[in-house]
């Protein structure tokens, strides 16, 4: 058995809207959160170029993934930082949750180019092979995260599923949604699992906004297990610095076994 820690983490793109909290201003907290919790893997969400080479300083972590508009360096990234001494990436799958899902492509509903990677990984240590993605659903189009995530299930899941799979996001849909709905036909949500300890509020979208009551956050993030992973624990988890938060997302992070 191997056991891993796996988050998922909305970087919050750098935006000239953010002004004095911008990503000059927050990106030593959200490195600084990510070092300290140390995960095994993470997926992560919004990256721009410049933001990406900053996660890249993180010298213990591998990247794969690539950026949405074309598959090459334009506009956000989203994808999996790995610990590259444990780990080996044996296969990298990307594709487009369009109806044209092998070549860069967008939903003729939705804001937004937007993509799912997947990775097939060894354990260094034990051998144990298995699938990490990371996505990030439409924000616009309700019609384009549910065909998003029959895209992801039939060109993602359905090829690795002899493998147990970690799938991490930002599904900007909150569980009484059909993109929801149709991932946790073939995969776990953590939160939720029986006898699974959740730590934190269930909402991860904070806004910026450090005195909502949790009762009004929304739950977009979720970290998503085949039936055969193990869910120890996990949490949203809440750091701020001088009453603000790193990012407008909670990273949403998990201990499991495989």
């Amino acid at each position: 058995m191997t056991e891993l820690r796996v988050a998922t983490y909305n970087i919050r793109m750098d935006a000239l809207e953010d002004g004095n909290w911008g990503w000059n201003a927050r990106k030593e907290h959200v490195l600084a959160l990510i070092t300290y919790h140390d995960w095994d893997l993470f997926g992560v969400q919004e990256a721009l170029p410049h933001q990406l080479i900053d996660l890249k300083t993180l010298t213990d972590y591998a990247f794969i993934g690539t950026a949405r508009e074309d598959g090459i360096d334009s506009g956000e990234y989203n994808g999996v930082f790995y610990k590259k001494e444990r780990f080996e990436c044996l296969e990298e799958k990307t594709f487009w949750l369009s109806e044209t899902p092998d070549v860069p492509s967008i939903h003729p509903t939705a804001g937004c180019h937007r993509l799912c990677v997947l990775g097939l990984f060894e354990d260094k240590k034990t051998g144990q092979r298995f699938v990490f993605g990371d996505t990030h659903l439409d924000h616009v189009s309700e019609e384009a995260r549910e065909l998003g995530a029959q895209v992801i299930i039939e060109n993602g899941l359905s090829k690795f599923k002899q493998y147990p799979t970690i799938l991490v996001g930002d599904f900007n849909a909150e569980p009484t949604e059909r993109a929801y709905q149709l991932l946790t036909t073939q995969l776990n949500d953590s939160r939720y699992v029986d006898g699974v300890f959740a730590y934190g509020p269930r909402g991860t979208f904070n806004e910026f906004r450090y005195d909502c009551p949790w009762s009004e956050l929304v739950e977009i993030d979720f970290i998503f297990v085949s039936k055969d992973v193990t869910v120890k624990k996990m949490g949203t988890l809440t750091d701020s610095v001088d009453n603000q938060f790193p990012s407008d997302h909670f990273p949403v992070e998990a201990t499991i076994v495989i």
